[in-house]
């Protein structure tokens, strides 16, 4: 009995010694040689891991965290093994180590359906998996370099295979506190990341109040280097918490910093112009909007279950009212027009909910436009026109009086009742302050775009009076708490930032190309069904896991060759090894020339610099043109490019075709590396092959950059450690790389066992969750609204060969499936033992 025990705790600590030697085997081979992120994340391992050994149950906040943030593929050049993987192992290494010695129940279970779904999801998975990667091809350095290799079906499958592991560790540390007091911060912290580094992103190459351009960002992560929707996916997965935190705030504090989250989070999400992502926002906040329509702003479902009718359609009457003015507002007052408006409506929104001082308003309006007209005439207007910015009359008044209405407003309690109702002279100053707010809105509007804007502001104005009726209705439309106060922040921010960015140009021309864009993806979609085999086999378990992109460039319908990147090697003398170099094949379209495809290296280069370029390159195939060139370069669509002037030689007549020639070239870096650290755009190295509509080879090695004082810049120039530090883009042309639609992905690579598994897999969660909703749990909600938003960008978009979106979608579905441990029976003393006789 003993032995049989001990057996499952020695085969977990096995478990926990292979992966902890596969962490050490990773290391050795990781290239952590460039650039400050890879010394961060060499900082970072052994950090975690003291921190695992210290609170073992933090690997719920890490993961989440991390999972998001941690990709360094453009540095390292390594995308079918990442640093996520290397974390896994270590997580997988000591959390198996912690089960393997330890006699604690376990925290949580799954139930029979839900265990019966992981089963048959990871049986087709396994199908999957083999269908793709069989037959096996020689593992060296050059299968894990290119999507085409058969081992992409490994860098797919293994989001599954790490959910599968981290399973068991979530049995035993996931119950539900743990979940709120580890998970929910986690994915708070990763979506914070996210959002800095996509306002840094647009701050630092197309500008923030740039809004007609066509940059669309892609924040951290390098898997959207061939297009797809990591960012998009991400986003919908992880909005949903943040409103979940905003939500459930105690205090002011939390409140503040849960609502500049949803603002950065919000920013974010508008910047992707992504049609399925706003849908899936909208997706969300209605099935948010329904479950706090049922129960009461969350709270237990109210005795009679319903809500009075004409309430809720005078709420949603001036919801409409209000945003179709705050539209009209922007579209003649631009800017400032707006802001302003929304700052009446919120001014309105807070005074409303008090019992103001009705017999006072018309002393409190005189004295206002006194004061109004005073000031108005004291602000000169041609000092007012040469005034800058805030300084100028209305602006600088407005503000004034914002700035008034909150001192009056602030000190008070927010709830009915408090310090601040039971004065009519401080209620009758903040009605006066009101007053001047609304005179100021229309002259703002008279300012910025003359007699056109009165008729909108008028009407803002004339709705904020109608708000502040709210008081005098029985009972009142809503009262000033903090979820009122949470739902009101969270609409005010969400319209601040989607009327700019849908009345913006490019937004514009997106959502008037829908139609065509959409045809588009169903002809892209016929193509993927017509290159599936119609064998059993195929339709059954599918082409194979990852299998899309090979079948793509081999058996697309169009004759299409699209670009690649490889890198080969030449049989050199027996006694040497052979010469590596990297093979850049250009694109071969019947329709045209195509879309490059740009070998990349992030370079620290210094502005104004004389630099030598040198390499060996030779070429085949009809006019091949080798373009180099510096950029400034995030990961998609370069800009301020220096080119460099690199022209290709034939051979000399009599040399072989195969011959290698040596280039030297000097150029002069430009504007390139200038800027303050922090807002310095990152420079970065591109190849690319181009051609006619016939692809032709271009081949090249020894690729050198050089400094006036002869410091070489560019790592693994020779090739010789195939793609270390080199990374790869598509900026353009996606579909080779893409099939596009969640549920045809999982059609297609998994067949109709891998779809039907997991579509009940999301059913059996989605039901549970909404069961959890209905009763009052505001984080199945949050929950249930992710994986809804996750799905609806999946409609349009391909977001399961994302391997670290795809893990988070995995652990998110396991943790709606999880259900608490029944309480262990207490254990019954033992009886006595007779004494011998």
């Amino acid at each position: 009995m003993v032995a049989h025990a001990a057996l499952p705790g020695l085969a977990l600590r096995l478990l926990a010694l292979l992966a902890g030697a596969l962490c050490m085997l990773a290391l050795r081979h990781y290239p952590l040689g460039h650039g400050w992120p890879s010394l961060l994340f060499a900082a970072l391992l052994p950090a975690y891991f003291l921190l695992l050994c210290w609170r073992p149950a933090c690997w719920l906040f890490c993961l989440p965290a991390l999972l998001p943030v941690l990709d360094l593929a453009p540095w390292t050049g390594w995308f079918l093994f990442e640093e996520i993987d290397v974390l896994l192992l270590l997580t997988v290494a000591c959390g198996y180590w912690r089960l393997g010695g330890s006699a604690k129940p376990a925290a949580a279970r799954l139930a029979p359906a839900a265990r019966a779904c992981l089963l048959l999801c990871s049986l087709a998975w396994l199908a999957a998996l083999l269908r793709g990667v069989l037959p096996l091809v020689p593992l060296d350095v050059y299968a894990w370099d290119n999507y085409l290799s058969p081992y992409n079906s490994v860098r797919l499958g293994k989001a599954w295979a790490w959910s599968m592991l981290l399973l068991p560790m979530l049995l035993r540390d996931g119950d539900a506190s743990a979940l709120r007091r580890y998970a929910l911060p986690g994915m708070l912290g990763g979506l914070a990341t996210v959002s800095l580094i996509a306002l840094w992103e647009r701050a630092v190459f197309p500008g923030l109040m740039n809004l007609s351009s066509d940059y669309r960002i892609t924040a951290p992560f390098s898997a959207m280097h061939t297009g797809g929707a990591a960012l998009d996916g991400y986003l919908a997965l992880s909005l949903p918490f943040a409103g979940l935190w905003l939500a459930r705030a105690r205090t002011r504090w939390q409140a503040a910093l849960a609502m500049l989250l949803l603002a950065l989070a919000l920013h974010a999400a508008c910047s992707t112009f992504s049609r399925g992502l706003y849908a899936a926002v909208a997706a969300a906040m209605l099935l948010a909007l329904w479950q706090i329509l049922r129960t009461g702003h969350g709270a237990a479902p109210r005795p009679t279950g319903r809500r009075p009718m004409g309430k809720l359609l005078l709420s949603l009457l001036l919801a409409v009212l209000g945003t179709v003015l705050l539209v009209t507002m922007f579209s003649v007052a631009g800017y400032r027009g707006l802001l302003a408006a929304v700052v009446l409506l919120a001014a309105s929104f807070v005074l409303a909910a008090r019992p103001l001082p009705w017999r006072l308003a018309p002393a409190s309006l005189l004295c206002a436009l006194c004061l109004q007209g005073l000031l108005a005439s004291w602000w000169p207007e041609g000092s007012g026109q040469q005034a800058a910015g805030w300084l100028k009359g209305p602006y600088f008044l407005f503000l004034l009086a914002a700035a008034l209405l909150a001192a009056v407003l602030l000190p008070g309690p927010l709830r009915p009742g408090g310090a601040a109702s039971k004065g009519p002279a401080r209620l009758s100053l903040a009605m006066m302050a009101w007053s001047m707010l609304a005179c100021n809105l229309v002259w703002i509007g008279w300012h910025w775009a003359g007699p056109a804007a009165l008729p909108p502001a008028c009407l803002v104005v004339l709705l904020a009076t109608l708000m502040l009726c709210n008081g005098r209705l029985r009972p009142p439309l809503w009262q000033l708490d903090r979820a009122s106060l949470s739902m009101a922040g969270a609409a005010g921010i969400l319209l601040l930032l989607a009327i700019p960015v849908s009345a913006s140009y490019y937004a514009t021309e997106r959502f008037a190309t829908t139609a065509f864009d959409m045809q588009g993806r169903l002809r892209h979609w016929r193509q993927v069904l017509a290159m599936q085999p119609s064998d059993w086999g195929n339709q059954l378990f599918g082409m194979g896991m990852g299998s899309f992109p090979a079948t793509y460039y081999w058996h697309n319908r169009g004759r299409e060759v699209p670009a690649s990147i490889a890198y080969a090697e030449e049989g050199g003398a027996p006694d040497k090894a052979g010469n590596t170099f990297v093979r850049l094949a250009s694109p071969g379209y019947s329709a045209g020339y195509g879309e490059l495809l740009r070998l990349l290296q992030r370079l620290p280069v210094q502005p104004a610099t004389r630099y030598t370029l040198a390499l060996d390159a030779r070429r085949s195939g009809p006019m091949p043109v080798l373009l180099v060139r510096l950029c400034q370069r995030q990961l998609l669509y370069a800009q301020n490019c220096v080119n460099v002037p690199l022209r290709l030689r034939l051979p000399q007549p009599g040399a072989p075709a195969s011959v290698w020639l040596h280039y030297e070239v000097p150029f002069d870096s430009g504007w390139l590396g200038a800027g303050a650290w922090l807002l310095r755009p990152p420079v970065q190295l591109e190849l690319a092959a181009s051609g006619t509509a016939t692809s032709s080879l271009i081949e090249v090695d020894n690729l050198s950059l050089r400094a006036p004082d002869g410091e070489e810049l560019i790592l693994n120039g020779c090739f010789t450690q195939a793609n270390n530090y080199w990374f790869f883009s598509s900026d353009h042309h996606h579909l080779p790389w893409h099939i596009k639609s969640l549920p045809l992905q999982l059609l297609v690579e998994t067949g109709w066992c891998g779809a039907l598994s997991m579509l009940g897999l999301l059913a059996l969660a989605g039901l549970r969750l909404l069961r959890q909703a209905t009763r009052g749990d505001l984080g199945a909600l949050a929950c249930a609204a992710a994986l809804l938003g996750f799905l609806v960008v999946g409609l349009f978009d391909s977001l399961l060969d994302v391997p670290r979106i795809a893990l988070l979608c995995y652990l998110m579905l396991l943790c709606a499936l999880l259900q608490p441990s029944p309480p262990s029976p207490p254990s019954l003393p033992r009886p006595a033992e007779s004494a011998p006789p």
